[in-house]
């Protein structure tokens, strides 16, 4: 469910589960969503809910009272949601159904809680002196309003759900990561765990010589000796139960960190998943045991990340340079949505490569692309920066250009791939902008084929 929560709802969410855990709770329970909207919400949303008439000791001091029988003794069991908690994030869902919104922000959480008359949350609220009557209404109001305005990306629109992952059970049958993850699950029973963390897979990587990157990190300082004496410091694992909900036979931040590793391996534009990626996957969790003591051992992650992929995977790979061009793209355009279009635009601005050359050779530019985009998504008032999110559409591009280069037993994913996955969905925006310029699917595919010498 979570797919449909925005970025601050989210926030919301794993703020919540933070808070148990510091307070040393099993479960997530209603107060502590009450909670978590207190500390994440500032400024007017703050005054809509009065909040100022709220001090946090007294708040924290209530959901101490109203939950003390539920302790937590050992700090580092699994965290899951209460049935209030469960009711109240199902209430967001139909609240935003109500009010005709796409995602779930934090004015659905508070009105869920708000109205939740039988959970701990609203006994807590009573006990304070809010117009919940006023607030309700404003609440109310404020979602009304939302409801009829806010520019949505056009492949945003068109899409109902989020994709799902559909190849993550074959990502653990690749043979780097099933040896990884067997090497690290056998690590468990040694330190009396049976959840798997990033701090085990992590162990597992620096032990093996042969890998490229364990030979990167060495040279940086960073050894299985360094590593398990820093390990030992750590007394408990709720670093490893930050900002997810969710876990399978993974804390969620290795989860978390294996989600990512594939997402890095299509960034960098391999079809294999590499100990590398999972590293690198590690690092952009921000989160977790592993992170933390990676964190300790080098002063820069942004530039350590940069300095890993550019020692270890050679020069820039094709994938990653139409990918950092779709961003700049998207930033010229102020748009913080990388679709299709912003893709397209990135493989013709690399110019070079088999993608750019068919695009070429059918009478595409760079220049006339852009004006044909910039006519579909237009372009925004105020300048954006990041953080960039890709469209559905656009990740089923980078799914699909993945599974077409390792069907060929190809090793990295080119800009022939991307493109070629791009015309399996007619109606995404590249392809409007492909079919304004005058071609078609069949001249594209034509034109692929032609440049990689295939009949």
């Amino acid at each position: 469910m979570f797919e449909k929560f925005t970025q601050k709802a989210i926030e919301i969410v794993t703020q919540a589960q933070e808070e148990a855990c510091r307070l040393g709770h099993y479960q997530i329970c209603s107060e502590h969503l009450l909670l978590a909207l207190y500390i994440q919400t500032k400024g007017v949303q703050a005054k809509i809910l009065e909040f100022e008439k709220i001090d946090r000791s007294k708040l924290i001091s209530e959901i101490n009272f109203s939950i003390g029988a539920k302790i937590n003794p050992s700090g580092h069991h699994q965290v899951t949601f209460s049935k209030s908690a469960k009711n109240i994030l199902d209430e967001t869902l139909s609240l935003a159904k109500k009010y005709k919104s796409r995602f779930i922000m934090p004015q659905h959480i508070a009105l869920a809680l708000f109205s939740s008359v039988n959970s701990g949350a609203y006994k807590i609220i009573k006990r304070f002196d809010l117009n919940e009557e006023k607030i309700i209404s404003n609440l109310t109001r404020l979602l009304d309003k939302n409801s009829n305005q806010s520019f949505e990306h056009p492949e945003n629109i068109s899409e109902s759900t989020m994709p799902t992952l559909t190849n993550i059970n074959n990502f653990f049958k690749e043979k780097n990561v099933e040896e990884i993850l067997n090497n690290a699950a056998s690590k468990l029973s040694t330190c009396g765990y049976e959840i798997l963390g990033t701090e085990q897979i992590l162990q597992s990587i620096l032990e093996n010589n042969e890998y490229e990157v364990t030979k990167f990190l060495n040279n940086n300082g960073i050894n299985k000796e360094v590593f398990t004496r820093m390990l030992e410091g750590f007394s408990s694992r709720s670093a490893e139960f930050e900002h997810s909900e969710k876990q399978i036979i993974f804390t969620p931040n290795a989860f978390k960190a294996m989600l990512l590793a594939i997402d890095t391996a299509r960034e960098l534009g391999s079809v294999e998943i590499k100990p590398e990626h999972i590293i690198l996957g590690m690092i952009k969790t921000k989160t977790g045991i592993a992170y933390h003591i990676l964190k300790d051992l080098i002063n820069d992650t942004d530039t350590f990340e940069e300095k890993l992929t550019k020692d270890v995977t050679g020069k820039t790979p094709e994938m990653l340079s139409i990918l950092r061009l779709a961003r700049e793209e998207a930033q010229n355009l102020n748009c913080s949505n990388i679709g299709t279009e912003m893709l397209l635009l990135g493989i013709l601005a690399l110019g070079s490569g088999n993608g750019a050359s068919a695009l070429q050779k059918l009478g595409i530019t760079l220049k006339d692309a852009r004006y044909e985009v910039e006519k579909l998504v237009g372009c925004g008032s105020d300048v954006c920066k990041g953080p960039f999110e890709y469209t559905p559409r656009a990740k089923k591009a980078l799914e699909c250009a993945y599974e077409i280069a390792k069907s060929h037993n190809k090793t990295k994913i080119s800009s022939e791939n991307l493109l070629y996955a791009i015309t399996r969905q007619k109606e995404c925006l590249a392809m409007k902008v492909l079919e304004a310029l005058g071609t078609d699917v069949l001249e594209i595919k034509y034109g692929i084929r032609k440049e990689i010498g295939e009949d």
